[in-house]
């Protein structure tokens, strides 16, 4: 009789269904980050063991190159998910950007070695900041709120002012390091298009969330929030503490149409109601992705208010696939989509030209999130912001100077030729516009 040898069944694994599957040995190594603090351990946490973070029965050890492993005996063919972390959720990998990443997953076969690369912890994410952005913490203004500050190129060697671009959940706008998902990608935007000619240079002061943002971001208390009615304390903080705080510490241009707003979901909603309630303060307005399901009022609110005298510009997006009843090009019954049409309506009724002060855009397969309010961002500043004015070196030599100034005032209330002389805006004229020109742009050097 023929006896099959005890050895072969070793490496069966007995399933509940009655199977038998051969066991894989997988080996999973990594490469870390050279910014891993020594002492720390790493772990893989996955499906296979109940997503522990820091379970010692899986943590890898590390090799003499610099890499860590750990050998596991897993069904063969069995897909699993995992990823690795220094012992808890908040210190898991992050991608080569600092971004969320998916689970990773591999189907072991066999005996195998599968090897990875860690880019990022998520508590050590490096800067993605590109020109200059600082921050400041005035303890005034909501208890020492942090405000962090993007300052165009060459704001150190001109001394010119300039607008400013006022935004929600600040730590989600320059930087990895600081956001959550994702950053929009802010200060490489305006650096990009200050640098091609497309916007004049502004300053962007993104506003640090906290933990009553639902409540300061929502006008309204709803049956849709747990939370809500703190939008005008919030933005009367801003308005009479932030902004004059922030005048003083740099050289700003004031007046509702120096002053712009900007924000996405609840900041988005948030704007919106900024840009009707105090419209004296904000003159351009850029929603994003704004809750409308969650602010209801605010259509009420808006017809009620009609449109502000210094409201100048506004801007309003949706993503198509932002809403779970949109089939992806907007076209659902009561989806996000829907809901930004009903304030487009009410826009237009009031007097806004599509196109011309109002910009609406429904972002084809976009959702709801910081990598396609990135997308989205250029366009948006584009709107928001004026391009650059002419530049006022008149008299040739390179400089903005006393040269340019009786060139205008030697030629005013003359009409000219566009462009020549003292017409510094080529209006045909030479008027107060040429020399406010000539003023702003004082001491620069310009071509």
């Amino acid at each position: 009789m023929f006896r099959t040898p005890l050895l072969l069944f070793l490496p069966l694994v007995l399933l509940g269904s009655g199977q038998a599957l051969f066991a894989a040995t997988v080996t999973f190594r990594t490469e870390v980050p050279s910014n891993t603090p020594p002492g720390d351990t790493i772990y893989i946490a996955g499906d296979f063991q109940g997503w522990n973070p820091g379970d010692g029965a899986y943590a890898l050890a590390e090799e003499p190159d610099g890499r860590w492993a750990i050998t596991l005996s897993l069904p063969d063919g069995v897909g699993v998910q995992y990823k690795f972390t220094r012992g808890d959720w908040g210190r898991v990998e992050k991608g080569p950007s600092g971004e969320e990443i998916a689970n990773r997953t591999h189907t072991p076969a066999g005996v195998e070695t599968v090897d990875h690369i860690v880019h990022n912890w998520a508590d050590i994410v490096p800067s993605t900041i590109t020109g200059h952005v600082e921050w400041f913490e005035y303890a005034p203004f909501l208890g020492g709120r942090r405000c962090w500050v993007y300052l165009p190129p060459a704001y150190d060697t001109s001394t010119a002012d300039y607008p400013v671009l006022y935004m929600h959940d600040g730590q989600n706008l320059f930087d990895q390091g600081t956001s959550f998902a994702g950053e929009w990608e802010v200060d490489e935007t305006c650096e990009a298009l200050i640098a091609g000619g497309e916007i004049e240079p502004i300053i962007v002061v993104g506003i640090e969330n906290g933990p009553q943002r639902c409540f300061e971001y929502t006008p309204w208390t709803t049956g849709s929030l747990p939370c809500g009615g703190g939008a005008d304390a919030y933005l009367q903080a801003i308005r009479d503490t932030l902004i004059p705080e922030v005048n003083a510490r740099y050289r700003t241009r004031t007046g509702p149409d120096n002053t712009m707003m900007s924000g996405s979901s609840l900041g988005g909603i948030l704007s919106v109601y900024a840009a009707y309630a105090y419209a004296d303060t904000w003159g351009r307005i850029g929603a994003v992705s704004s809750s409308y399901w969650a602010q209801s009022p605010i259509y009420g609110f808006a017809t009620s208010q009609g449109r502000p005298a210094t409201l100048s510009l506004l801007y309003q997006d949706m993503g198509t696939l932002e809403s779970g009843t949109n089939d992806g090009n907007g076209n659902g019954v009561n989806d996000h989509v829907d809901r930004l049409r009903e304030m487009r309506d009410i826009a237009l009724a009031q007097g806004f030209v599509e196109g011309d002060d109002l910009l609406i855009v429904e972002g084809p397969g976009h959702s709801h999130n910081e990598f396609w309010w990135a997308q989205r961002f250029p366009d948006i500043v584009r709107f928001l912001v004026d391009p650059p004015p002419p530049c006022a070196d008149v008299s040739g030599d390179g400089n903005v100077n006393f040269d340019d100034l009786n060139t205008v005032l030697a030629g005013w209330a003359m009409t000219v030729t566009p462009g020549t002389g003292g017409d510094v805006d080529g209006s045909g004229f030479i008027d107060f516009d040429d020399l406010i020109l000539v003023l702003q742009q004082w001491g620069e050097a310009c071509s």
